[in-house]
């Protein structure tokens, strides 16, 4: 049978794949993972959806005692759970996908500012993608013993800010009047 899941449901699926877990541990091993950089999870979402996977079969709680903490629920990861994460996985690194970004949506609505409120945007972002670019260059380079997969996505979203900063580039050069508003590119950014 075929599951539909979403991204933060193969998310939640494979930690808990990997290993039992607390909603609680789930979020730390989201942060620990830095995952958020790359797929949006909300804390309150965690809940949700496990409560969602639990309903779909996918996942089975079961609530734990230790020591003097209240009872919390363990999430364990079930053979349709498993079979559904296989398939999601297969179909996910094989398809592709549209990427709705935010660029385009600002890009979209662009012709309610002026050429030079173009540039300035342009360039804090282009500042933001160069600075992201080489804080994932940095980790990537410290992460000699990282898994396999760990350094796949770092790798992917360093391609992804270089590709971007070589496209704001061209669209710098290319905006109407660029010469007007061009300055140094030195405009500091943050990841």
């Amino acid at each position: 049978m075929r599951q539909n899941l979403s991204n933060i449901e193969v998310i939640l699926l494979s930690i808990v794949n990997e290993k039992p877990s607390y909603a609680y541990e789930i979020d730390k091993t989201i942060d620990l993972r830095q995952m958020r950089r790359w797929v949006k999870i909300g804390v309150a979402s965690i809940y949700q959806v496990l409560k969602r996977l639990e309903e779909k079969g996918l996942v089975y709680s079961q609530k734990e005692k230790e020591g003097r903490m209240p009872d919390r629920k363990r999430y364990y990861v079930t053979e349709d759970g498993k079979a559904a994460l296989i398939e999601t996985s297969k179909r996910l690194l094989s398809s592709f996908e549209w990427h709705y970004l935010d660029l385009n949506v600002g890009l979209e609505t662009s012709d309610l500012l002026t050429g030079a409120e173009i540039w300035d945007c342009m360039m804090k972002r282009l500042a933001r993608v160069q600075s992201n670019k080489k804080r994932l260059a940095e980790i990537y380079a410290t992460g000699n013993d990282t898994l396999f997969k760990k350094k796949a996505v770092i790798k992917n979203l360093i391609e992804f800010r270089c590709a971007e900063e070589k496209y704001l580039e061209s669209l710098l050069e290319e905006l109407p009047g660029a010469v007007a508003y061009s300055r140094p590119k030195a405009v500091t950014g943050e990841d």
